[in-house]
């Protein structure tokens, strides 16, 4: 019964967050929106299906996920975040996009220690009708009506590795994304406009301490930079892909509280002028153990957006819905809104060898507290085996052996002056 309630709590928050942006306000944005300017090089780019959010805590958080790697919206953010993500993941995104366009996406990754490896896709299509000349239904030569749908299909294969990972430290994960793309055009619409791109991702992400007030496994501080969508066209006269630079920062200065910031500098591998440099920033903050609240604002230059969302977190699921607001937003329909749904996959042991690892430590620290030193090196030797990066041990080890030899000099001084 309370997971029902959970379930309706969540999508009455996104109800009413959507009923209070009315017609009214949908205006008072827009005004607000010319203050930003208008960037004359937007929407120059091809496969712009690379830069629409599938939806989760990435769109939530109004895309500022370049240092974050808390589910599978890595995939799009920052390809180091599969060797950093807690749980194995498959997920499945629907975004209703600007009027009649969908965007449909799945992804899966998953773990072992420091590597990690995700594949995912997604869809955007399009219902599309072909006018004449004369703003007439366009024909068939076979007197149909001309028709079809515009698609754009991504393809994304994830592998990332973490190095000097340890109990102190996280480490340095290095990622890369390879990625394929095709735009289907329908020819009586259209001609040769159809394409098929390939690309790359380059990212590097680090997790450590900094200012940290609460106690906590997880390390509070996150950087992230990651080079997108670095590639080509395969068309006789392509335009340029949406490459950019991304860098990020995320904090946690409370433990169900992290923020998130974002710089984006997009340019093109042509030479032609590119859009402007934008940003992004974006909160979430858990209210219980099982649901939270994400909210996100990009400020780009003449299209300025604002997300809202909620996730409800269960053992095996957890199910994000989220809602964005910016010119392209109808107020009066469901337009761009977007719901996911992970599915918990395990974390093959690594959890359970965390906490055996642990404690074999704190038995070790009993033994050293009891005086055997040989039997409390022996435990934390074995905590090692268990896990290689549990610095501590290490640590303890080298301090048992050095009382060890600090005896034995004892042992022999007393020997000789017996």
């Amino acid at each position: 019964m309370w997971m029902k309630k959970s379930i309706v709590l969540l999508l009455l928050f996104i109800m009413i967050s959507k009923a209070s942006a009315g017609d009214a306000a949908a205006s008072t944005y827009a005004n607000v929106s010319n203050l930003f300017g208008i960037d004359p090089d937007a929407g120059m780019n091809s496969f712009l299906t690379l830069l629409i959010p599938g939806g989760g805590k990435y769109e939530g958080m109004g895309t500022a996920f370049t240092a974050m790697s808390v589910d599978s919206g890595f995939l799009d953010a920052n390809p180091a975040g599969s060797s950093f993500i807690k749980n194995s993941e498959l997920t499945f995104f629907h975004n209703n996009w600007i009027a009649d366009t969908n965007l449909e996406s799945v992804t899966y990754t998953s773990r072992w220690d420091n590597f990690g490896i995700g594949i995912g896709g997604k869809f955007l299509y399009l219902p599309f009708t072909g006018i004449d000349d004369w703003g007439d239904r366009a024909k068939n030569e076979d007197g149909s009506f001309s028709s079809g749908y515009y698609t754009e299909t991504v393809t994304t294969f994830n592998i990332a590795y973490t190095f000097l990972d340890d109990y102190y430290y996280h480490g340095i994960a290095v990622g890369a994304n390879f990625k394929m793309a095709y735009r289907g055009v329908p020819y009586s619409i259209a001609p040769d406009q159809s394409a098929f791109a390939m690309m790359v991702d380059l990212g590097i992400q680090s997790k450590f301490n900094v200012l940290k007030f609460f106690s906590s496994r997880d390390k509070n501080f996150a950087f992230g930079l990651v080079l997108k969508n670095l590639g080509t066209e395969f068309i006789r006269d392509p335009d340029p892909l949406p490459t950019m630079v991304s860098t990020g920062i995320a904090y946690s200065p409370l433990r169900p509280m992290t923020w998130a910031f974002d710089v984006n500098i997009p340019f093109n591998l042509d030479g032609t002028p590119s859009e402007s440099v934008y940003y992004a920033a974006g909160l979430d903050l858990s209210i219980t153990n099982f649901l939270s609240v994400q909210s996100g604002f990009m400020l780009k230059t003449g299209l300025p957006r604002f997300s809202l969302g909620s996730s409800l977190d269960m053992e095996r699921f957890s199910l994000t819905a989220n809602y964005t607001l910016d010119l392209t937003t109808q107020v009066n329909t469901l337009d761009r809104f977007s719901l996911a749904l992970k599915l918990n996959l395990g974390d093959f042991g690594r959890m359970s060898r965390v906490e055996r690892a642990q404690l074999l430590y704190l038995q070790g620290l009993e033994e050293y507290a009891n005086g055997d030193i040989s039997k409390a090196i022996s435990l934390w030797e074995e905590s090692l085996t268990v896990r290689p990066e549990f610095t501590p041990a290490t640590e303890m080890i080298e301090t048992a052996r050095k009382t060890q030899e600090l005896n034995q000099i004892i042992q022999e001084n007393q020997t000789i002056d017996e």
